[in-house]
């Protein structure tokens, strides 16, 4: 019968490779997050994006979380609505 010993040595290396495969996981969820808010974002209308404020050019980095929210325009129709 095998059996394996920890010792110091194997311990941060398990340690390494069980955050590898954490930081991996998180990434893959980050991932279907970002392609879930592709894919409802581009199943609106021109008009419905509009009325958010944003166009069909600035999905891909309000997914992404890169959008400068300060750039974002203001929609003079809804003031004094919202």
């Amino acid at each position: 019968m095998t059996s394996i010993t920890l010792t110091g040595g194997n311990s941060s290396l398990l340690k390494t490779v069980a955050q590898f495969f954490v930081d991996l996981n998180e990434k893959r969820i980050r991932r279907k997050e970002i392609r879930n808010t592709i894919k409802e974002l581009s199943a609106l209308s021109n008009r419905e994006l509009w009325d958010m404020g944003i166009t069909r050019g600035d999905i891909h980095s309000i997914a992404h979380g890169t959008a400068d929210i300060k750039a974002v325009r203001e929609n003079v129709n809804l003031k004094g609505w919202v």
